[in-house]
């Protein structure tokens, strides 16, 4: 049995990853790198940097490697009743890796890990502040999708707010905002994935949901193993009392997305908005229960 958690990155798919993982049942693996998630520290800067090669290596299997060939990798690293993996794929990729290989041999059940876009930005923020000093590759990749899809209105919103779009700090924010566009795709693949017969897709898990409470991450077991397993009380316990798992942006003081949006500086704010809007994410995520009043 098999299970597909995509996600962006960002969405607490670390906490995920090795919260299923503890399951002793479930065997799962996480990111673009299909490692095991038995460790907490899996994807902080140190391990980051030290297995980058690996991890670019990871970005082009995504799509040059059957889903077949990543669950026979998967089911090679130890013994489960249920094989899953979190992040590795991201949702938009599994309608092209049908039409690029064909129907998958094995079914997977599919769930699309989710967050709020401003928290979203947040946490992109708090990575890219430190992986854009290392991973160059990255760097290249996200401030061609700032050039690309805005760069007339970052030269004007740089001349408005006098600021140097180039510098480190304010470049990380701005890639952070551009990399909406990869969740519009998401939401277009959202809209197919049912066409395709070896994805059986049950629908949305929340970040802000599944890292609280225990019902949805039992849910969640239930769900992607269509059943099979259920999450006991000692496991539940086990999870929540996991702490914080690799934030990109630690703050002690937590905050809903209102008020995190509230705390950002002005071009931040309308950075956010211009590309909020362009990629026309707000009706679909309203949809999934996220509010926006606080932008209007």
């Amino acid at each position: 049995m098999n299970f597909i958690i995509t996600s962006h990155g960002w969405s607490a798919s670390n906490w995920l990853a090795y919260a299923l993982n503890q399951h002793p049942d479930i065997l799962c693996t996480h990111s673009a790198r299909n490692i095991p998630a038995s460790q907490k520290n899996m994807n902080s800067d140190h391990s980051l940097r030290h297995n980058l090669t690996r991890l670019q290596q990871g970005y082009v299997q995504r799509l040059t490697q059957a889903v077949d060939e990543k669950y026979t990798h998967i089911k090679s690293l130890g013994r489960a009743r249920v094989y899953g993996s979190v992040h590795v794929l991201r949702l938009r990729d599994l309608p092209y890796l049908y039409k690029k290989f064909g129907s998958a041999h094995s079914q997977y059940v599919v769930m699309n890990l989710v967050r709020h876009p401003v928290a979203l930005v947040w946490s992109g923020y708090g990575q890219f502040k430190s992986l854009f000093r290392y991973d160059l590759n990255e760097l290249n990749w996200t401030l061609g999708k700032v050039l690309k899809d805005a760069h007339d209105f970052v030269n004007q919103l740089a001349l408005n707010y006098d600021f140097f779009p180039g510098d480190l700090e304010n470049l990380a924010f701005l890639g952070a905002c551009a990399v909406l566009g990869s969740l519009k795709k998401d939401l277009d693949a959202e809209q197919v994935i049912t066409s395709f017969p070896p994805y059986h897709y049950k629908g949305i898990v929340k970040m802000e949901d599944v890292t609280v409470f225990p019902s949805e991450l039992k849910r969640v077991v239930q769900t992607v193993t269509s059943g099979a397993l259920q999450a006991d009380d000692d496991y539940l316990q086990t999870v929540y009392n996991l702490g914080v798992i690799n934030e990109h942006k630690i703050d002690p003081n937590k905050r809903n997305a209102g008020q995190r949006y509230a705390q950002f500086k002005t071009w931040q704010k309308e950075a956010f908005r211009y590309f909020f809007k362009k990629y026309n994410l707000r009706e679909s995520y309203e949809r999934y229960g996220y509010d926006f009043s606080f932008l209007d």
